[in-house]
Protein backbone atom coordinates (compact mmCIF):
# COMPACT_ATOMS: atom_id res chain seq x y z
CA UNK A 1 0.00 0.00 0.00
CA UNK A 2 2.66 2.84 0.83
CA UNK A 3 6.45 3.13 -0.65
CA UNK A 4 8.85 0.21 -1.10
CA UNK A 5 8.77 -3.17 0.43
CA UNK A 6 7.84 -3.79 4.36
CA UNK A 7 10.78 -3.90 7.11
CA UNK A 8 11.20 -7.04 9.08
CA UNK A 9 8.46 -8.24 11.96
CA UNK A 10 8.62 -7.27 15.46
CA UNK A 11 10.74 -9.25 17.55
CA UNK A 12 7.98 -10.92 19.79
CA UNK A 13 9.38 -10.23 23.10
CA UNK A 14 5.94 -8.13 23.94
CA UNK A 15 2.42 -9.20 23.55
CA UNK A 16 0.83 -9.71 20.55
CA UNK A 17 -1.18 -6.18 20.08
CA UNK A 18 2.01 -4.49 21.71
CA UNK A 19 4.09 -6.24 18.68
CA UNK A 20 2.13 -5.31 16.00
CA UNK A 21 1.71 -1.57 17.27
CA UNK A 22 5.64 -1.13 17.17
CA UNK A 23 5.80 -3.57 13.68
CA UNK A 24 2.85 -0.69 12.30
CA UNK A 25 4.34 2.46 13.68
CA UNK A 26 8.27 1.60 14.47
CA UNK A 27 8.89 -0.54 11.51
CA UNK A 28 6.77 0.35 8.60
CA UNK A 29 6.00 4.09 10.04
CA UNK A 30 4.07 6.99 7.94
CA UNK A 31 6.89 6.75 5.59
CA UNK A 32 5.25 3.32 4.15
CA UNK A 33 1.60 4.11 4.82
CA UNK A 34 1.02 7.35 3.56
CA UNK A 35 4.20 8.24 0.94
CA UNK A 36 4.55 11.60 0.24
CA UNK A 37 1.35 12.45 2.53
CA UNK A 38 -1.30 11.13 -0.05
CA UNK A 39 -2.61 8.83 2.12
CA UNK A 40 -3.45 10.11 5.70
CA UNK A 41 -6.53 8.41 5.80
CA UNK A 42 -5.31 4.65 5.07
CA UNK A 43 -2.06 5.68 7.80
CA UNK A 44 -5.08 6.80 10.31
CA UNK A 45 -7.16 3.62 9.60
CA UNK A 46 -4.00 1.15 10.40
CA UNK A 47 -3.38 3.10 13.68
CA UNK A 48 -7.05 2.84 14.63
CA UNK A 49 -7.55 -0.87 13.74
CA UNK A 50 -4.19 -1.62 15.75
CA UNK A 51 -5.50 0.58 19.05
CA UNK A 52 -3.27 3.44 18.58
CA UNK A 53 -5.82 5.89 19.06
CA UNK A 54 -3.77 9.18 20.08
CA UNK A 55 -1.15 8.71 16.94
CA UNK A 56 -4.02 7.98 14.69
CA UNK A 57 -6.40 11.66 15.71
CA UNK A 58 -2.76 13.44 15.57
CA UNK A 59 -2.01 12.03 11.99
CA UNK A 60 -5.78 13.37 10.87
CA UNK A 61 -5.24 16.96 12.65
CA UNK A 62 -2.21 17.17 10.72
CA UNK A 63 -4.12 17.31 7.54
CA UNK A 64 -5.96 20.70 7.72
CA UNK A 65 -9.22 19.24 5.77
CA UNK A 66 -9.44 16.47 7.81
CA UNK A 67 -9.23 18.44 11.86
CA UNK A 68 -12.56 18.47 11.98
CA UNK A 69 -12.54 14.16 11.70
CA UNK A 70 -10.14 14.49 13.87
CA UNK A 71 -11.63 16.40 16.45
CA UNK A 72 -14.62 13.99 16.50
CA UNK A 73 -12.61 10.84 16.90
CA UNK A 74 -10.87 12.52 19.60
CA UNK A 75 -13.85 13.66 21.31
CA UNK A 76 -15.64 10.33 21.45
CA UNK A 77 -12.57 7.97 22.01
CA UNK A 78 -11.87 10.46 25.12
CA UNK A 79 -15.83 9.94 25.69
CA UNK A 80 -15.51 6.12 25.71
CA UNK A 81 -12.31 6.16 28.22
CA UNK A 82 -9.95 5.06 25.06
CA UNK A 83 -7.92 8.02 24.62
CA UNK A 84 -4.43 9.24 26.27
CA UNK A 85 -5.34 12.83 27.22
CA UNK A 86 -2.52 15.39 27.88
CA UNK A 87 -3.82 19.19 29.18
CA UNK A 88 -0.99 20.91 26.95
CA UNK A 89 0.85 20.73 24.24
CA UNK A 90 5.03 20.58 24.47
CA UNK A 91 7.05 23.52 23.46
CA UNK A 92 7.63 21.97 20.15
CA UNK A 93 3.62 22.52 19.89
CA UNK A 94 3.45 18.49 18.80
CA UNK A 95 0.07 16.98 20.20
CA UNK A 96 1.57 13.90 20.98
CA UNK A 97 3.31 14.21 24.53
CA UNK A 98 5.64 11.48 25.54
CA UNK A 99 7.56 8.64 23.74
CA UNK A 100 6.64 5.46 22.12
CA UNK A 101 4.87 2.91 22.97
CA UNK A 102 2.14 5.21 24.63
CA UNK A 103 1.93 8.82 23.87
CA UNK A 104 -0.56 10.78 25.02
CA UNK A 105 -2.88 13.43 22.75
CA UNK A 106 -2.90 16.85 23.34
CA UNK A 107 -6.76 16.76 23.00
CA UNK A 108 -7.72 20.10 24.76
CA UNK A 109 -5.78 22.56 22.09
CA UNK A 110 -6.67 20.54 19.55
CA UNK A 111 -10.09 20.90 20.09
CA UNK A 112 -9.92 25.30 21.36
CA UNK A 113 -7.70 25.13 18.20
CA UNK A 114 -10.45 23.83 15.49
CA UNK A 115 -13.22 25.50 16.95
CA UNK A 116 -11.41 28.76 17.50
CA UNK A 117 -11.22 28.94 13.72
CA UNK A 118 -14.34 29.56 13.10
CA UNK A 119 -15.99 30.82 16.32
CA UNK A 120 -16.45 33.83 15.55
CA UNK A 121 -18.87 33.66 12.58
CA UNK A 122 -21.32 34.77 14.85
CA UNK A 123 -23.31 34.41 18.07
CA UNK A 124 -24.74 30.28 17.42
CA UNK A 125 -21.14 29.68 15.79
CA UNK A 126 -19.19 30.44 19.12
CA UNK A 127 -22.46 29.14 21.17
CA UNK A 128 -21.23 25.84 19.69
CA UNK A 129 -18.26 26.12 19.94
CA UNK A 130 -18.58 26.34 23.51
CA UNK A 131 -20.49 23.11 23.43
CA UNK A 132 -17.21 21.68 21.49
CA UNK A 133 -14.89 22.52 24.78
CA UNK A 134 -17.53 21.35 27.13
CA UNK A 135 -17.45 17.90 25.90
CA UNK A 136 -14.06 17.86 27.23
CA UNK A 137 -13.15 15.72 30.18
CA UNK A 138 -10.58 17.04 32.77
CA UNK A 139 -10.51 19.39 35.04
CA UNK A 140 -13.26 21.86 35.56
CA UNK A 141 -10.94 24.83 35.53
CA UNK A 142 -9.26 24.47 32.32
CA UNK A 143 -12.18 24.00 30.54
CA UNK A 144 -13.90 27.01 32.22
CA UNK A 145 -10.76 29.20 30.82
CA UNK A 146 -10.48 27.58 27.43
CA UNK A 147 -14.08 28.98 27.31
CA UNK A 148 -13.49 32.16 28.56
CA UNK A 149 -10.32 32.67 26.01
CA UNK A 150 -12.69 31.51 23.44
CA UNK A 151 -15.48 34.09 23.94
CA UNK A 152 -12.84 36.95 24.34
CA UNK A 153 -11.08 35.83 21.41
CA UNK A 154 -13.91 36.03 19.33
CA UNK A 155 -15.47 38.72 20.85
CA UNK A 156 -19.08 36.99 21.18
CA UNK A 157 -19.25 36.98 24.44
CA UNK A 158 -23.25 37.35 24.06
CA UNK A 159 -23.30 33.75 23.30
CA UNK A 160 -23.73 32.88 26.83
CA UNK A 161 -27.10 34.48 26.33
CA UNK A 162 -30.26 33.07 26.67
CA UNK A 163 -29.59 30.27 28.75
CA UNK A 164 -31.78 27.78 26.65
CA UNK A 165 -28.94 28.35 24.05
CA UNK A 166 -26.45 25.97 26.70
CA UNK A 167 -28.90 23.81 28.18
CA UNK A 168 -26.41 21.04 27.74
CA UNK A 169 -24.10 22.83 30.76
CA UNK A 170 -25.53 22.50 34.38
CA UNK A 171 -27.00 25.33 36.23
CA UNK A 172 -23.64 25.75 38.98
CA UNK A 173 -21.33 25.49 35.93
CA UNK A 174 -23.06 27.62 34.01
CA UNK A 175 -23.47 30.62 36.32
CA UNK A 176 -19.38 30.15 37.30
CA UNK A 177 -18.90 30.78 33.78
CA UNK A 178 -20.70 33.39 33.41
CA UNK A 179 -19.27 34.92 36.37
CA UNK A 180 -15.83 34.10 35.13
CA UNK A 181 -16.50 35.89 32.17
CA UNK A 182 -17.78 38.67 33.07
CA UNK A 183 -15.16 39.24 35.74
CA UNK A 184 -12.36 38.77 32.54
CA UNK A 185 -14.56 41.37 30.35
CA UNK A 186 -14.60 44.15 33.48
CA UNK A 187 -10.73 43.41 33.99
CA UNK A 188 -10.36 44.62 29.91
CA UNK A 189 -12.44 47.66 30.29
CA UNK A 190 -15.01 46.33 28.92
CA UNK A 191 -17.82 47.00 31.82
CA UNK A 192 -21.04 47.61 29.87
CA UNK A 193 -20.52 43.90 28.24
CA UNK A 194 -19.55 42.26 31.73
CA UNK A 195 -23.27 44.35 32.99
CA UNK A 196 -25.24 42.98 30.27
CA UNK A 197 -24.64 39.21 30.87
CA UNK A 198 -24.77 39.50 33.94
CA UNK A 199 -28.22 41.40 34.28
CA UNK A 200 -29.76 39.37 31.46
CA UNK A 201 -28.84 36.49 33.68
CA UNK A 202 -30.54 37.97 36.72
CA UNK A 203 -26.98 37.65 38.75
CA UNK A 204 -28.11 40.66 40.50
CA UNK A 205 -25.52 40.36 43.88
CA UNK A 206 -22.37 40.48 40.70
CA UNK A 207 -23.80 43.08 38.67
CA UNK A 208 -24.28 45.03 41.78
CA UNK A 209 -20.38 44.50 43.09
CA UNK A 210 -19.52 45.53 39.29
CA UNK A 211 -21.42 48.78 39.34
CA UNK A 212 -20.07 49.45 42.85
CA UNK A 213 -16.50 48.98 41.16
CA UNK A 214 -16.57 50.48 38.30
CA UNK A 215 -18.66 54.02 40.21
CA UNK A 216 -15.74 53.75 42.43
CA UNK A 217 -13.14 53.83 39.77
CA UNK A 218 -15.26 56.89 37.80
CA UNK A 219 -15.28 58.44 41.03
CA UNK A 220 -11.38 58.21 42.03
CA UNK A 221 -10.40 59.36 38.40
CA UNK A 222 -12.61 62.15 38.01
CA UNK A 223 -10.77 63.10 41.29
CA UNK A 224 -7.25 62.35 39.89
CA UNK A 225 -8.71 64.82 37.32
CA UNK A 226 -8.28 61.84 34.82
CA UNK A 227 -11.92 62.04 33.71
CA UNK A 228 -12.30 64.78 31.53
CA UNK A 229 -15.94 67.19 32.44
CA UNK A 230 -16.37 66.98 28.68
CA UNK A 231 -16.51 63.91 25.97
CA UNK A 232 -16.72 60.30 25.49
CA UNK A 233 -15.15 59.59 29.48
CA UNK A 234 -18.12 61.94 31.05
CA UNK A 235 -21.05 60.31 28.71
CA UNK A 236 -19.63 56.93 29.62
CA UNK A 237 -19.79 58.14 33.39
CA UNK A 238 -23.21 59.55 33.38
CA UNK A 239 -24.59 56.74 31.24
CA UNK A 240 -23.01 54.12 34.01
CA UNK A 241 -24.62 56.06 36.71
CA UNK A 242 -28.00 56.17 35.25
CA UNK A 243 -27.71 52.45 34.20
CA UNK A 244 -26.89 51.82 37.68
CA UNK A 245 -29.73 54.06 39.20
CA UNK A 246 -32.43 52.40 36.97
CA UNK A 247 -30.89 48.69 38.30
CA UNK A 248 -31.37 49.59 41.67
CA UNK A 249 -34.89 50.63 41.18
CA UNK A 250 -35.49 46.94 39.43
CA UNK A 251 -33.53 45.65 42.04
CA UNK A 252 -35.72 46.65 44.77
CA UNK A 253 -39.21 46.46 43.08
CA UNK A 254 -38.60 42.83 41.82
CA UNK A 255 -36.10 41.37 44.87
CA UNK A 256 -36.43 43.65 48.37
CA UNK A 257 -35.05 41.13 50.55
CA UNK A 258 -32.26 40.56 48.47
CA UNK A 259 -31.44 43.97 47.63
CA UNK A 260 -31.86 44.99 51.27
CA UNK A 261 -29.52 42.25 52.15
CA UNK A 262 -26.82 42.97 49.42
CA UNK A 263 -27.36 46.40 47.71
CA UNK A 264 -26.38 48.72 50.60
CA UNK A 265 -22.60 49.24 49.01
CA UNK A 266 -24.57 50.01 45.77
CA UNK A 267 -27.19 52.38 46.70
CA UNK A 268 -24.76 54.48 49.32
CA UNK A 269 -22.44 54.59 46.38
CA UNK A 270 -24.71 55.43 43.70
CA UNK A 271 -26.30 58.41 46.04
CA UNK A 272 -22.93 59.43 46.23
CA UNK A 273 -22.06 59.34 42.31
CA UNK A 274 -25.31 61.44 41.88
CA UNK A 275 -24.69 64.22 43.97
CA UNK A 276 -21.09 64.13 42.39
CA UNK A 277 -22.39 64.39 39.19
CA UNK A 278 -25.01 66.66 40.43
CA UNK A 279 -22.26 68.96 41.67
CA UNK A 280 -20.42 69.41 38.85
CA UNK A 281 -23.19 70.16 36.71
CA UNK A 282 -23.92 72.86 39.10
CA UNK A 283 -20.00 73.77 38.57
CA UNK A 284 -20.83 74.21 34.90
CA UNK A 285 -23.44 75.85 34.67
CA UNK A 286 -22.41 78.44 37.41
CA UNK A 287 -19.57 79.51 34.99
CA UNK A 288 -20.17 83.00 34.09
CA UNK A 289 -22.51 84.23 36.52
CA UNK A 290 -21.97 87.17 38.54
CA UNK A 291 -20.13 87.45 41.84
CA UNK A 292 -21.81 89.56 43.81
CA UNK A 293 -25.39 91.90 43.41
CA UNK A 294 -28.32 90.80 43.76
CA UNK A 295 -30.16 87.74 42.47
CA UNK A 296 -31.35 88.57 39.10
CA UNK A 297 -33.02 85.45 37.24
CA UNK A 298 -30.23 83.57 36.07
CA UNK A 299 -28.87 83.75 39.80
CA UNK A 300 -32.09 82.14 40.58
CA UNK A 301 -31.65 79.35 37.80
CA UNK A 302 -28.21 78.31 39.07
CA UNK A 303 -29.64 78.46 42.78
CA UNK A 304 -32.49 75.44 42.17
CA UNK A 305 -29.79 72.82 41.46
CA UNK A 306 -27.76 74.07 44.39
CA UNK A 307 -30.96 73.44 46.35
CA UNK A 308 -31.75 69.88 44.67
CA UNK A 309 -27.71 69.21 45.26
CA UNK A 310 -28.11 70.40 49.46
CA UNK A 311 -30.92 67.68 49.33
CA UNK A 312 -29.08 65.20 48.40
CA UNK A 313 -26.78 65.67 51.05
CA UNK A 314 -29.34 65.62 54.01
CA UNK A 315 -30.29 62.32 52.59
CA UNK A 316 -26.58 60.86 52.94
CA UNK A 317 -27.08 62.68 56.32
CA UNK A 318 -30.51 61.21 57.08
CA UNK A 319 -28.77 57.83 56.27
CA UNK A 320 -26.32 57.95 58.59
CA UNK A 321 -23.15 58.38 56.06
CA UNK A 322 -22.92 62.52 56.74
CA UNK A 323 -22.74 63.96 60.52
CA UNK A 324 -25.40 67.41 60.05
CA UNK A 325 -23.97 68.06 63.65
CA UNK A 326 -20.51 67.87 65.46
CA UNK A 327 -22.89 65.22 67.84
CA UNK A 328 -23.36 62.73 64.64
CA UNK A 329 -19.51 62.72 63.75
CA UNK A 330 -18.80 59.76 65.67
CA UNK A 331 -21.30 57.75 64.83
CA UNK A 332 -20.88 58.64 60.92
CA UNK A 333 -17.30 57.73 61.29
CA UNK A 334 -18.77 54.60 62.70
CA UNK A 335 -20.95 53.38 59.82
CA UNK A 336 -18.12 54.95 56.95
CA UNK A 337 -15.45 52.31 58.84
CA UNK A 338 -18.51 49.79 58.08
CA UNK A 339 -18.37 50.58 54.15
CA UNK A 340 -16.65 48.35 51.75
CA UNK A 341 -13.11 49.94 50.27
CA UNK A 342 -14.83 50.48 46.79
CA UNK A 343 -17.02 53.22 49.27
CA UNK A 344 -14.45 54.50 51.29
CA UNK A 345 -12.71 55.65 48.50
CA UNK A 346 -15.36 58.16 47.44
CA UNK A 347 -16.04 59.75 51.16
CA UNK A 348 -12.66 62.70 50.57
CA UNK A 349 -14.07 64.06 47.45
CA UNK A 350 -17.72 63.53 48.49
CA UNK A 351 -16.44 65.66 51.47
CA UNK A 352 -14.83 68.39 49.96
CA UNK A 353 -18.11 68.89 47.57
CA UNK A 354 -20.28 69.01 50.58
CA UNK A 355 -18.31 71.85 52.22
CA UNK A 356 -18.39 73.13 49.14
CA UNK A 357 -21.93 73.34 48.40
CA UNK A 358 -22.40 74.67 51.64
CA UNK A 359 -19.97 77.32 51.28
CA UNK A 360 -22.15 78.13 47.81
CA UNK A 361 -25.21 78.51 50.25
CA UNK A 362 -23.59 80.37 52.93
CA UNK A 363 -22.51 82.98 50.24
CA UNK A 364 -25.90 83.05 48.06
CA UNK A 365 -27.33 84.25 51.44
CA UNK A 366 -25.07 86.70 52.40
CA UNK A 367 -25.39 88.28 48.65
CA UNK A 368 -29.07 87.77 48.90
CA UNK A 369 -29.66 89.45 52.47
CA UNK A 370 -32.32 87.64 53.26
CA UNK A 371 -33.93 84.54 54.81
CA UNK A 372 -32.80 80.80 54.39
CA UNK A 373 -33.76 79.66 50.94
CA UNK A 374 -36.86 78.70 50.45
CA UNK A 375 -38.71 75.18 52.30
CA UNK A 376 -39.28 74.09 48.57
CA UNK A 377 -35.37 73.69 48.04
CA UNK A 378 -35.77 70.85 50.53
CA UNK A 379 -32.97 72.02 52.88
CA UNK A 380 -32.98 71.71 56.43
CA UNK A 381 -35.27 73.47 58.86
CA UNK A 382 -33.14 76.40 60.61
CA UNK A 383 -30.67 76.96 57.92
CA UNK A 384 -28.90 80.09 58.41
CA UNK A 385 -24.92 81.10 58.68
CA UNK A 386 -24.31 79.34 62.10
CA UNK A 387 -26.28 76.50 61.16
CA UNK A 388 -24.35 76.40 57.67
CA UNK A 389 -21.02 76.58 58.97
CA UNK A 390 -21.60 73.99 61.76
CA UNK A 391 -22.59 71.74 59.71
CA UNK A 392 -19.86 72.21 57.27
CA UNK A 393 -17.35 72.35 60.72
CA UNK A 394 -18.86 68.57 61.20
CA UNK A 395 -17.88 67.61 58.05
CA UNK A 396 -14.21 68.82 58.33
CA UNK A 397 -14.26 66.77 61.57
CA UNK A 398 -15.79 64.14 59.74
CA UNK A 399 -13.05 63.87 57.06
CA UNK A 400 -10.12 64.65 59.34
CA UNK A 401 -8.61 61.10 59.43
CA UNK A 402 -9.56 60.17 55.45
CA UNK A 403 -6.97 60.68 52.76
CA UNK A 404 -7.68 63.83 51.47
CA UNK A 405 -5.32 65.73 49.05
CA UNK A 406 -3.51 68.38 50.20
CA UNK A 407 -4.99 70.96 47.15
CA UNK A 408 -8.35 69.81 48.82
CA UNK A 409 -7.49 70.46 52.36
CA UNK A 410 -6.69 73.90 51.32
CA UNK A 411 -9.90 74.31 49.40
CA UNK A 412 -11.69 73.32 52.62
CA UNK A 413 -9.93 75.54 54.96
CA UNK A 414 -10.61 78.22 52.67
CA UNK A 415 -14.47 77.80 52.44
CA UNK A 416 -14.41 77.24 55.85
CA UNK A 417 -12.48 80.21 56.41
CA UNK A 418 -15.17 82.55 54.54
CA UNK A 419 -17.97 80.76 56.33
CA UNK A 420 -16.50 82.75 59.57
Amino acid sequence: PGGGPPPAGGDGSQDALGSLQRLVYGSYGETYFNAGGGSPLLYAGVLLATQQFERAVAVLAAVPHLRQEAVHFGLALQHEGLLAVAQQKLADSSLLVGTSPSPSLALPPLVAQHVGEWASEGVDASRAAIGYLWLLRGPAAQRQELCIQLLLGCGKPEALLPRSGLSHIAEADYRELLRAVSSRLAGKGRASQAARLLYEAREHRQLSALLVAELSANIAAAARGTNPAAGDAAERAARLCADAAAFAREWRDSDPKEASAHGAPLFALLSIAQLLEGAEAWRAASKGLPAAGPRGATDAIAMQPLSALLVRVEALSEAGLLPASLAEVEAAQAEYRLQPPEVRRAFPQLVETCVELLHAQYVALRIARCAPMPAAAGARAGTGFAAIRAQAEALVAFGGTMDVSASSGQRIARWLAEMS
